[in-house]
């Protein structure tokens, strides 16, 4: 290449450098133009996009605090909701507790005290008409045979004629019977001689039952107890009727009832070691306790019985059950009870669960919850019995084998449609858990105590029912009623060895009267068996 070629091509790129650095001179001075008249357009925008932008951020900060405060409200909703969740399931609770009463669990019918149910038997209808059936012989007093006096009524004259008519041997015959109430005081006087050879004096003595100047006699002391202790009369009431009775000529004093009461308490030591002895050789044994007030503070009256023999003991614990009779240390038998756990301590001997009880719960937790399972127990409960009945009516002292398993098998499915039931119903959640422990708990001891509920139909022996001894346990139920507890513990330690022998008695179909007279003479009047 040339040096000329060269020149020219240089003197090319000069002059295209100029003209490119003349078009930057005109971009530069139309870009200033433009900035110029940008910045006379926005004149005080930058002060006011300093303020939107101060404004802004007070408004973020604002935000932030809100929110803030949202959230503390949502955790006070979140708290104020749980707090009324659980209030819910306290008033569910509540009012499940006040739909109890003594046709629904296992409380007295003295504590229906605010609104008297309308009484629901737990019995099923049979289909038959109320009142006595076709066939059904009536009763109704007996005439006596040696009546204690006769009045003839004759005839009254012919109202035609005047003339006197002519009796028939035949006649028609009405009683009256009444009592008659007599004071009987027997006076023994005592002589005193001397011997004419010697001059020794001797004297008469009185008899045992003359210990002092005046003593009152056994038919008016079994008079006293039987209305003081079985028909629940007070001290102060009792000696009111007997002094009524007898025409003011007897006044008893509240310490007198009180020392009849314990003579008759001391005198029934031998009697209450034959009941103990007949409970514990026994082949059955029912057992129930109740509560009881004692000089203020809660004790246990427990009761021991079979068909035909009773015995009360008091315990300040409820756990003590056999702590002061010895009964169940060496009973080997059938005990049926209302599951305290304190029975189960025993091993020696056969637990049998009262099913009466159970049907209670189940109406109860029935009305509450609606649930299926309930009622499919209680009707096989129900069914099962009915069935033990039937084959007991036939002459018969046992099951079949297949029926057993059959209501085995059933009772089975009931519980497990039951568990489906209750998880369903409380879906994993705690809260709701705690609203239906009560069906849990049954749901629970159905399980594992299913021997013992079922053991009625494979041991004929057992009974169904403890209604023996919810029966016994009743009479002291009306006795707290009345007089509200005992003032001390030998009051109500008299109270239980008394009614043992009452009820004793009663079992034995013999006269209460009769019964606690003989004890005051020092016999025995009960048998160890029926």
């Amino acid at each position: 290449m040339t040096k000329a070629l060269i020149e020219k091509q240089n003197k090319d790129l000069r002059l295209r450098l100029d003209n490119q650095r003349s078009k930057f001179d005109l971009l530069e001075v139309s870009y200033r133009d433009q900035i110029k008249k940008l910045q006379e357009e926005m004149g005080t925008m930058p002060a006011q996009i300093l303020m939107l932008q101060q404004y802004i951020a007070n408004c973020e900060t604002e935000i932030i605090a809100k929110n803030n405060v949202i959230e503390r409200l949502r955790e006070e909703n979140r708290r104020y909701r749980e707090k009324e969740e659980q209030q819910a399931q306290i008033i569910k609770k509540l009012l499940a507790r006040l739909r109890k009463n003594s046709s629904t669990s296992d409380k007295p019918s003295s504590t229906d005290v605010f609104v008297k149910p309308r009484t629901q038997s737990l019995r099923v209808k049979s289909g038959k008409k109320p009142g006595g059936q076709k066939g059904h012989t009536g009763h109704g007093p007996m005439l006596f045979e040696t009546p204690s006096s006769i009045v003839d009524k004759m005839p009254e004259p012919c109202k035609n004629c005047g003339c006197d008519v002519i009796v028939d041997e035949k006649y028609a015959k009405r009683q009256c019977v009444d009592i008659e109430i007599k004071l009987i005081v027997t006076e023994e006087r005592a002589y005193a001689g001397a011997c004419p050879v010697c001059g020794a004096i001797t004297r008469g003595q009185f008899s045992n039952s003359f210990r002092g100047p005046v003593q009152y006699g056994n038919n008016l002391k079994s008079f006293i107890s039987l209305l003081n202790e079985y028909g629940c009369v007070s001290d102060s009431k009792t000696a009111e009727i007997v002094s009524s009775l007898c025409e003011d000529a007897i006044s008893l004093s509240w310490g007198t009832i009180y020392n009849i009461r314990r003579k008759l308490s001391k005198e029934l030591e031998d009697t209450i070691n034959v009941i103990r002895a007949g409970l514990i050789t026994g082949s059955v044994l029912g057992g129930d306790e109740t509560g009881c007030r004692v000089n203020g503070k809660l004790n246990w009256v427990q009761i021991f019985c079979n068909e035909c023999l009773a015995l009360y003991t008091l315990n300040a614990n409820r756990g003590d059950i056999d702590a002061s009779i010895g009964i169940l240390t060496y009973f080997t038998g059938i005990l049926i009870h209302d599951h305290l756990s304190s029975y189960y301590k025993y091993k020696t001997l056969t637990h049998a669960e009262c099913n009466e009880h159970i049907l209670r719960i189940l109406k109860s937790l029935t009305e509450i919850f609606k649930h299926k399972w309930l009622q499919d127990m209680s009707d096989l409960l129900r069914s099962a019995c009915h069935e033990k009945k039937e084959i007991l009516r036939h002459g018969k002292n046992k099951m079949p084998s297949e029926l057993i398993t059959a209501f085995t098998n059933k009772y089975d499915q009931i519980l497990e449609s039951g568990w489906a039931e209750y998880k369903a119903s409380t879906m994993g959640s705690r809260k709701k858990e705690s609203y239906y422990t009560e069906e849990r708990r049954l749901l629970m001891r159905l399980g594992e105590y299913k021997e013992q509920h079922l053991l009625f139909i494979n041991d004929f022996n057992a009974p169904f029912s403890n209604n023996i001894s919810e029966q016994g346990i009743r009479t002291l139920k009306g006795k707290s009623k009345i007089s509200g507890g005992f003032r001390s513990d030998e009051g109500a330690e008299y109270y239980a060895r008394i009614m043992s022998l009452i009820t004793t008695l009663r079992k034995q179909n013999k006269n209460v009267f009769d019964g606690i007279r003989s004890v005051f003479s020092g016999e025995v009047p009960i048998s160890s068996s029926a």
